[in-house]
């Protein structure tokens, strides 16, 4: 049965038809389309859809009626959302005001209020909104909304960015209004369903780890260590203090969204699960630990649906331990049957770290590792025969969560030199995600806007990535659909229509005992209604 919490999506749209203000990067003229690999165009499947897909290539040189129309078209799920990195620094600003925060004007840093010093320049947060040019500069440093005047890489003031705001992301208590502002941003441009990264009791698992033993990194060793971890009362004791955080985090966020009133907002019908991710840059011992918290979170609190990795790709503890925490990867994943493993892998290019390290992430991460979903994959032509591996994961049906602005900030990897066209040639389920929104300064809508204007994909290929989304997402249950091909629906449905409004009772209860299935009716729901408005 589908949970309490999550309930059923909007059927209403919005429509915006501004585009998303960026400074810098975003705004850069990128080769046309032309230059980039061609990608067969798909046939619509019915009149409508037609329609649609004619619409949409009529006023392609529009951008801001591309833009307008992608705002609105259904785009079913954002799977690679770091919640920290989600958030706008605006809303940073704005709650450390209201909470008593201090603001380092030096390191353009936020101060807790505990720790908020006069003497050494501090200076109440509230007190920015009247000195404009430190508000501008706070913005700047805790995203990238100015790179060209940032005096760094785009990689650096990325990365760099998550410190600025730390002392306010990092406090639990916040989360259910970070957590609302994505979900408010998602329901504004009709995404239904969210998997928000974030980490719960991690110092705590961490301080556990002194007492594993992991030089040898074998098996052996490995199967020592998670036993060491199950058999301890603080470990235990670990698992239902995470449930009744994130318990208390989502009963917060009901209340945050003004969920409990009679009359809900839109907002509300957004589900969000959650991703319970590691930092790669911790002792092996420390990410082990973490890694077997993250698998029994995932079993006792239905919200947990997987496990990644997080930090730069680059960092030489990640380039040390990489190869490592995959074989960790996969031996846990031996031990668990079907494991939610997403990874962060091929985040790299040329020149940002030595050749040599560009050959295997992806190729471990997807077969040592078994991730079932890989998160940006941009140095998958750098791998040892990439063709091959490819093959692999269009046979495995790995999905490339494709972050098509966070690679052109932090890797200088956009247009032609991003293979996103060459996933989708290779048939590679591919969808489209924001990494981190907030600090990009995007939103989902400009990472579609961006494919269609830069990579050339038309509507039915919207509609794909949409539909993957949720087809390849850690929701519980069958899918809505009988082949990835989306040509038919599964059995119980088969002879039941999205857009009639009505379900026979077989459908009815497959839908009601399937999450993915469900959320994916949803979608088809929605898009019924999209291509019935006068797109002629």
């Amino acid at each position: 049965m589908l949970k309490p919490h999550h309930l059923l999506l909007f059927l209403s749209v919005l429509l915006t038809t501004g585009l998303t203000p960026l400074q810098g990067f975003a705004q850069r003229t990128l080769a046309p389309e032309t230059s980039s690999p061609t990608l067969a165009r798909e046939t619509p499947q019915t009149a409508r859809e037609r329609d649609v897909a004619n619409w949409f290539e009529a006023n392609r040189d529009r951008h801001t009626q591309i833009r307008a129309f992608i705002q609105r078209m259904p785009k079913g799920a954002d799977l690679h959302s770091h919640l920290s990195g989600a958030v706008y620094a605006e809303s940073y600003l704005g709650w450390a005001a209201s909470e008593n925060y201090c603001v380092d004007p030096n390191a353009l840093i936020l101060v807790a209020p505990a720790d908020c010093r006069p003497a050494n320049g501090h200076i109440q947060a509230h007190q920015v909104f009247q000195n404009i040019p430190l508000y501008n500069a706070l913005i700047d440093r805790w995203s990238v909304r100015n790179l060209p005047f940032a005096g760094q890489t785009g990689h650096d003031q990325f990365f760099a960015a998550f410190d600025g705001f730390d002392a306010l992301s990092s406090n639990t208590t916040m989360r259910p209004r970070m957590v609302a502002e994505v979900i408010s941003r998602a329901a504004a441009q009709n995404i239904q369903y969210l998997e928000l990264m974030l980490t719960i009791q991690g110092r705590a698992v961490r301080a556990l780890a002194p007492e594993l033993q992991l030089s040898r990194g074998d098996e052996e060793a490995f199967a020592l260590a998670r036993r060491q971890l199950l058999q301890n009362p603080q470990f235990q004791a670990l698992i239902q203090q995470g449930v009744a955080e994130l318990d208390t985090l989502q009963r917060d966020l009901f209340l945050t969204l003004g969920c409990h009133h009679s009359n809900r907002p839109s907002h509300c019908n957004v589900t969000v699960n959650y991703i319970q991710q590691t930092n790669r840059l911790n002792r092996p011992e420390e990410v082990f630990a973490q890694f077997v918290y993250a698998i029994e979170l995932i079993k006792a609190h239905p919200d947990v649906v997987g496990l990644n990795l997080v930090a730069p790709e680059d960092h030489p503890v990640a380039l040390r331990d990489y190869s490592l925490q995959m074989a960790m990867l996969g031996f846990l994943s031996r031990q668990e049957s079907d494991l939610n493993i997403a990874l962060h892998a091929g985040e790299l290019t040329l020149g940002l770290v030595p050749p040599s390290e560009l050959r295997f992430h992806i190729r471990e991460a997807v077969e040592v590792a078994q991730a079932k979903r890989i998160g940006h994959g941009v140095s998958i032509f750098y791998e040892d025969d990439p063709w091959d591996l490819l093959a692999t994961m269009a046979q495995r049906g790995v999905l490339v969560e494709i972050c098509l602005t966070s690679n052109d900030v932090i890797l200088n990897v956009t247009g032609p030199a991003h293979p996103f066209l060459d996933y989708l040639k290779a048939g590679v389920p591919v969808t489209l995600a924001t990494d981190d929104e907030g600090i990009g300064r995007i939103d989902l809508s400009h990472e579609y806007w961006q494919s269609a204007i830069h990579y050339g994909l038309g509507y039915v290929e919207l509609k794909r990535l949409a539909r993957n989304s949720l087809e390849y997402s850690f929701l519980p249950g069958d899918s809505l659909w009988s082949s990835p091909e989306y040509r038919s629906l599964a059995a119980p449905c088969q002879g039941d229509n999205p857009g009639r409004g009505t379900l026979s009772t077989g459908c009815a209860n497959f839908l009601a005992n399937h999450e993915r299935a469900n959320q994916q009716w949803l979608l088809e729901t929605q898009f019924s209604e999209f291509e019935a408005l006068p797109w002629r």
